[in-house]
């Protein structure tokens, strides 16, 4: 393979007549030619697929993409640019894998979204053009091609993560200890704001949040908070002023979420506190949210986007 060079991957919304819509992935690819070769390339074919669960297993396929007609001259650098089309995310690509927990697409994106390489492959296909010669579809047919797609670090994806209207139950003196009745409980409204990347160039909704969050109190960690179970979740998108980027303020509910202490230290200071100071504590939470997201593709997860926020904490 000859060193190459993605210089755009913008993904937007799109009518497809076969279908209710799709997601089409604009892609730039820059290409040094170091041969003494001038020749024509005719518009071609191509899959985009992915890794399955196992490395034995099949390939599946997610996108596919047309060419467009290529004039390559010698020993020039050559520009190019594709379309690719996801018409649907297919059952085996966000099927959750027996031996991890995570579908394909979970490991897809969180490669990306945290800046690593994220790992796709492209095979020929059939060619839209009929003046492309058959020889040339059949021989592009049997070729399969791993590509790295440098990922990109979206920097505070989730910022402005915030809590309102938060009490903080303390257990009743007859709880038996160890168990989920002598634990703190915290109800409160979640507020996050996503910052959507500007090459998501399409509609987004999130139905359903959860995470698991630790909390901390005069930077000393007090225990965490363990939401796995889904919460309901709305969302609203919000413009930002001067860039035409949307952000999408997300709302959702806890009511009583047992805190795990780890630190009982920490919490006989923080049981003082609220008995006897009678004003409003900070606490500090940082998360790892699960993001359920709707989109014309369907529905689909990304996982562990990190989060964090002041919360200021009233005795129930």
């Amino acid at each position: 393979m000859p060193a190459y060079n993605i210089t755009k991957l913008n993904f937007r919304e799109v009518v497809i007549p076969e279908g209710p819509g799709g997601i089409a992935a604009e892609v730039s690819v820059s290409v040094m030619n170091d041969y003494p070769i001038e020749f024509e390339l005719p518009s071609l074919g191509f899959a985009i697929l992915v890794d399955g669960c196992q490395p034995s297993d099949p390939l599946v396929m997610l996108a596919d993409t047309i060419t467009r007609p290529l004039h390559i001259e010698p020993k020039t650098e050559l520009y190019a640019n594709v379309t690719g089309f996801i018409r649907r995310l297919p059952a085996d690509v966000i099927r959750r894998c027996p031996d991890s927990g995570q579908s394909p697409l979970d490991v897809l994106l969180a490669d990306y979204i945290h800046g690593n390489e994220a790992k796709i492959y492209v095979r020929g296909s059939d060619s839209p053009s009929l003046e492309t010669p058959e020889w040339m579809t059949d021989l592009i047919a049997g070729l399969t091609v791993p590509l790295q797609v440098p990922g990109k670090t979206f920097g505070d994806l989730i910022k402005n993560f915030t809590m309102s209207d938060v009490h903080f139950s303390l257990p009743g003196l007859d709880a038996k200890p160890d168990t989920p009745a002598a634990q703190p409980k915290i109800s409160a409204n979640v507020q996050a704001l996503i910052a959507l990347p500007s090459e998501m160039k399409f509609n987004i909704g999130v139905n359903r949040v959860r995470a698991k969050a630790d909390v901390y109190y005069k930077h000393k960690k007090l225990g965490y908070l363990d939401l796995h179970q889904w919460q309901t979740a709305s969302s609203q998108p919000t413009n930002k002023l001067g860039d035409g980027n949307t952000d999408l303020q997300v709302e959702s509910h806890i009511e009583k979420a047992p805190i795990t202490i780890t630190d009982e230290d920490v919490f006989t200071e923080v049981i003082q506190a609220l008995m006897f100071s009678g004003k409003t504590l900070n606490m500090h939470i940082k998360a790892d949210v699960d993001v359920d997201m709707k989109t014309a593709l369907g529905e689909f997860v990304v996982r562990q986007i990190p989060a964090e926020g002041e919360v200021p904490v009233q005795r129930m």
